[in-house]
């Protein structure tokens, strides 16, 4: 090769090097990599639809060299177990429930107070705003990195046994609720027998009917088929929970910083699709449980059940913070 053409072939080369900067790392890179999310529920729940789109998300940034692989109803274990393999390395992400994050910052803990939020818009202004990025930011000394919030709903009251109009209906029924000390409180302040229980066990309890009823959003009802085994569903609305979307902070600080953004990006589209589709399945779900699946749904006198909770806010609100539960109400407007 002459002199000339070294030199022609060596500026052709600089002008392509000098393009390259410009473009994501983890693109130019020759080898794939692929991630492994976590979910609760099944293929028709939200949160799987919601980890499916910030994968397409992922792969259309990054022209497929990185693929999530979801993985939901639990395969990769329970939330606690979703957690440590987080912590550890072994799952890099997963969408985890609030109350499982108390854990880690009881101001977590907000989220499972009773009757704390009234809707959705209502949440929105808390965890958009400083007390939820305050909250997120807690979890990486706890090497996880939260990427963004979606919803799970307002819980409501089912049982196969009776229906539920008045706080005094509740005595007696066992009532699996989440594994979360708030929670067992709330249940037990109803006159019920709170039963903690993992996700991954709800549906035999169910079944064979170890429990007599759960408490759940109108969404999981429908796309968890919860009227297969309850007959009635009370609109109580006692408790919202939060949802989260989390990497393992030891993954996420190996990737390139621009793989880094594409990831949260992504998680905040995947949160965003499962908000809109949960929020109008809670809409829609009451009537669709009533007319094509033959519950009863009753409303309920909201104000003997929140006369019930004080003895809940005395044991909590010191671990919460009385402020933040203060700042909180008022954002409701």
């Amino acid at each position: 090769m002459t002199k000339r053409m070294s030199r022609r072939w060596a500026l052709k080369a600089g002008v392509v090097a000098a393009a390259l900067p410009a473009m994501p790392a983890i693109v130019r890179a020759q080898d794939k990599l692929t991630l492994k999310m976590g979910t609760l529920g099944s293929t028709q729940y939200f949160y799987y639809k919601g980890a499916v789109r910030m994968a397409e998300e992922v792969a259309k940034k990054t022209g497929d060299r990185v693929t999530i692989q979801v993985f939901p109803n639990q395969q990769l274990g329970n939330e606690r177990d979703m957690i440590e393999g987080m912590q550890l390395g072994t799952i890099d992400l997963a969408i985890i429930n609030t109350p499982l994050l108390a854990s880690f910052d009881s101001r977590f803990q907000i989220f499972d107070m009773p009757f704390m939020f009234n809707d959705w818009a209502h949440v929105n202004r808390v965890v958009s705003g400083q007390i939820g990025q305050s909250l997120l930011k807690s979890l990486e000394s706890k090497n996880l990195m939260g990427l963004a919030y979606s919803t799970a709903g307002h819980r409501h009251v089912l049982n196969y046994k009776r229906p539920i109009k008045t706080i005094d209906d509740m005595k007696g029924l066992k009532i699996r609720v989440l594994d979360n000390p708030v929670h067992v409180a709330i249940v037990n302040a109803m006159g019920a027998n709170a039963t903690p229980m993992q996700y991954s066990e709800v549906a035999t309890a169910l079944r064979q009917r170890t429990v007599d009823g759960l408490d759940s959003p109108t969404a999981a009802v429908v796309s968890e088929k919860f009227y297969e085994t309850q007959k009635y569903m009370s609109l109580t609305g006692h408790v919202f929970t939060g949802v989260v979307y989390l990497i393992g902070m030891k993954r996420y600080q190996s990737l390139s910083p621009e793989l880094q953004k594409i990831l949260l990006e992504a998680g905040r589209v995947g949160a965003d699709l499962e908000t809109e589709q949960h929020n109008k399945a809670e809409v829609d779900g009451i009537e669709l449980l009533r007319k094509q699946h033959g519950m009863t749904i009753d409303t309920v006198d909201k104000g003997p059940f929140r006369a019930r909770m004080q003895p809940v806010f005395d044991r909590f609100q010191d671990r919460v913070g009385k402020d933040l539960i203060e700042t909180v109400r008022k954002m409701g407007g």
